[in-house]
């Protein structure tokens, strides 16, 4: 099954006094299908408005964990007016210990639970901590999923490598609470490089998701520091072709 493509916006944080009307063009053109929004309340019925002018849609939008608890009206109006279903928390704290990792799984949790009964789901993106660091043999990611079991994942592969995962055995694990994947490269510094150019199997991590069901696969580049940054998702879209 081949992967539909879609970018995070954040990889455009750079350029966004562009404005949304010239960045969604871009992206369009370069070929991607979707996007995944950070959260902008204030500019979401723009947002809406622009993904039909450009046959784009969203998949979904980074939220905090906090915004989502105290302004849940507000966040839900926002994927209304994008026209998504799927809020993903982009980073969290309150995982430096065992006890603190297991209470912010139970938040988590109970915000899926809330999010779910509106017609919602609610999801995960991992940076490197949440592989890297074990409680009695058990990662952050682990525990999340014991703790959380109404919480889906979007596994960023870039980072699952850099903390050390076996990523593929990562997404197997995950299985069918996998909801979207970022695909993100990282170099032998584990710095995010455009896709193809660092050392991720991303062809595998693309097979591997899509068994679960994943239909999208999102490029998120942290930083672009050989090309500029539309130069730079253009390079990786036009590798992903070639693998997808």
């Amino acid at each position: 099954m081949k992967m539909n493509i879609g970018l995070q916006i954040y990889t455009l944080r750079d350029e966004m006094a562009l404005g949304y009307d010239e960045i969604l063009k871009r992206i369009a053109d370069v070929g991607y299908k979707s996007i995944e929004m950070t959260y902008d309340p204030n500019n979401g019925e723009e947002v809406g408005e622009l993904l039909k002018k450009y046959s784009l849609i969203a998949t979904g939008a980074h939220i905090g964990i906090n915004e989502i608890e105290n302004n849940l009206e507000t966040v839900t109006g926002f994927l209304d007016n994008i026209g998504a279903k799927s809020a993903v928390i982009p980073w969290t704290d309150g995982i430096d210990t065992e006890e603190n990792t297991i209470a912010t799984a139970k938040r988590f949790e109970a915000a899926a639970i809330k999010l779910k009964a509106m017609g919602y789901e609610l999801g995960f993106h991992n940076h490197v901590t949440e592989f890297e660091r074990k409680f009695n043999g058990k990662t952050i990611i682990d525990i999340f999923y014991d703790e959380a079991p109404s919480l889906k994942f979007e596994v960023d592969a870039g980072w699952a490598y850099a903390g050390g995962a076996d990523v593929v055995a990562a997404l197997d694990k995950l299985g069918e609470r996998l909801t979207y994947i970022h695909i993100k490269d990282v170099d032998e510094k584990n710095t995010p490089t455009e896709i193809g150019s660092g050392k991720v199997d991303m062809k595998a991590v693309i097979e591997t998701a899509a068994k679960y069901g994943v239909t999208w696969g999102i490029v998120e580049q942290d930083s672009c520091v050989n090309y500029p940054p539309f130069e730079s998702i253009k390079v990786s879209f036009d590798y992903i072709k070639t693998i997808n």
